[in-house]
């Protein structure tokens, strides 16, 4: 068989874990929820005052985010910034160069 399609079958695998882990802990544990929707209407309002400076709009746009990605769209909205964060952090950083180390020579 393609060893390529093995490694990439892998990787879809554990991209849906990663996905599912927050949604699995927040639907068991009620406190990682109301810690995560904490942490997260604090990076929202943090980004948008970044972007737009400190004012009315910021308030507003920040209102409308939090409450479709923290009340509204909680898990799908988790999921992603976990995901994000782990991009940010590097941690895939490992399956891409294993990927690179596996790909045919010219």
């Amino acid at each position: 068989m393609n060893q390529r399609g093995n490694i990439v079958l892998i990787l879809l695998g554990i991209f849906v874990v990663l996905a599912l882990i927050p949604i699995i802990l927040t639907s068991v544990f009620w406190q990682v929820k109301i810690v995560a929707q904490i942490i997260m209407i604090f990076v929202i309002y943090s980004t948008v005052r970044g972007f737009m400076g400190g004012g009315m709009p910021t308030m507003i746009i920040s209102a409308i985010l939090i409450y479709f990605l923290i009340f509204k769209y909680f898990e799908i909205a988790f999921s992603l910034y976990i995901f994000q964060l782990l991009l940010g952090l590097q941690f895939l950083s490992v399956i891409i160069w294993g990927i690179g180390t596996r790909l045919p020579q010219k």
